[in-house]
């Protein structure tokens, strides 16, 4: 059907090696940034709590709208779509059994795909879950 050239393969490694380079930063960020998953679970654990503290809105609480219990569920679903899609993208390596083409599609279409939950679904989400709670 299609033949893949040389040229064609040596295009599709360097977009695979860019694709997971960003990824493999995206998950150090996402896992030990400054706004990282162990940085929140560090300040939830050590910080103390003081009388008349401000909550913020980033926090979830429960409110007894459904409309917001939704927005938040679906924001849980898509930061755990994005982990997986990082991970995903960065456990094609581990593909050997699979011809390189294959696996460097599978790779990209991750990346693609947590490209799709960081720039897109996310601040959707996000903004409809603030003008909620406003």
């Amino acid at each position: 059907m299609f033949q893949v050239t040389n040229y064609d393969m040596k295009t599709l490694k360097i977009i695979y090696i860019i694709a997971l380079s960003s990824c493999a930063i995206e998950l150090l960020l996402l896992l030990f940034g400054p706004n990282g998953i162990f940085y929140q679970i560090k300040e939830a654990m050590f910080t103390p709590v003081k009388e008349g503290q401000l909550i913020s809105i980033s926090a979830v609480y429960s409110v007894d709208n459904n409309d917001v219990r939704m927005l938040k569920f679906l924001n849980k679903v898509n930061t755990i779509g994005y982990f997986f899609s990082l991970t995903g993208a960065y456990l094609s390596l581990l593909l050997h059994k699979l011809d390189r083409k294959t696996k460097y599609i599978i790779g990209i279409a991750f990346f693609v795909a947590s490209l799709i939950f960081y720039l897109i679904t996310g601040p959707i989400l996000n903004h409809l879950l603030q003008k909620s709670y406003l």
